[in-house]
């Protein structure tokens, strides 16, 4: 059965959503060109902070493992970290690696890495390196658009499509 149909927030369609490590808190990105953490007590949600920047649609939003990192990606060919830090939300990093739409983000499972495919037929790594945010590597080998991405459990593989 249905819990709950979040009707506020967003003006577009919502693309994805991502649920927090902790359980409680959920991020949602649209069309609209923002994501939104919202928080669920009791079935209720509550929209806790909108998060803009990108310059138009936002195709994929996704938590660190350690729920300190909310990442979005879109159509703007951009990668933007979010800070997540008592209910506040402050970007980290603005990446402009790719060189096309950014079509799906995935974290490592269990460090701050985070790796991006995009419609420029590449993956991208992206770690923390001190207080910034870098490409630590490319990774070619498809002949169109890499559309997901996604790690093996034990985060020591990636497989893209």
């Amino acid at each position: 059965a249905c819990v709950a149909i979040l009707t506020d927030g967003h003006q577009r369609t919502v693309r994805r959503v991502s649920w927090a490590p902790c359980g409680s808190l959920l991020a949602s990105c649209s069309f609209d060109g923002t994501a939104m953490i919202w928080r669920c007590e009791d079935g209720v949600f509550d929209c806790l902070a909108s998060l803009e920047g990108h310059d138009n649609e936002v195709k994929a939003v996704a938590w660190s493992p350690s729920g300190s990192f909310v990442a979005t990606c879109g159509r703007d060919k951009s990668v933007w970290v979010w800070e997540a830090e008592d209910e506040a939300y402050e970007v980290a990093a603005v990446l402009h690696s790719h060189g096309a739409d950014v079509k799906d983000i995935v974290w490592h499972p269990t460090d701050d890495v985070l790796a991006s495919a995009s419609y420029d037929d590449s993956l991208k790594i992206i770690t923390q390196d001190g207080d910034d945010w870098r490409c630590a590597a490319t990774l070619l080998g498809h002949a169109s658009t890499v559309w997901g991405l996604a790690f093996s459990a034990d985060g020591a593989h990636i497989v893209s499509c």
